[in-house]
């Protein structure tokens, strides 16, 4: 079974975004927080049933910001 880290990245792939320097520590915090059942949820935002790995708030936080609410993934450059 593939990690939260790299669920996390091939959802950052997937969607076309890259990981900033944080998207370990936040994997790790998943980990802790929600384990593999959960661990799409926002550790940043996590009773946002609207805000979790690349949702439609992470990709309008992306969009306007640069990065999402949890600063773990980023535009590619």
């Amino acid at each position: 079974m593939a990690s939260i880290l790299e669920k996390m990245l091939e959802n950052c792939n997937n969607e076309g975004y890259e990981p900033t320097k944080n998207i370990e520590k936040i994997a790790r915090a998943k980990t802790m927080m929600f384990g593999d059942e959960e661990w799409k949820r926002c550790p940043c935002d996590g009773t946002n049933e609207k805000r979790y790995c690349i949702s439609e708030l992470c990709k309008s936080d992306i969009e306007r910001d640069g990065e999402c609410h949890c600063h773990c993934y980023q535009k590619k450059a």
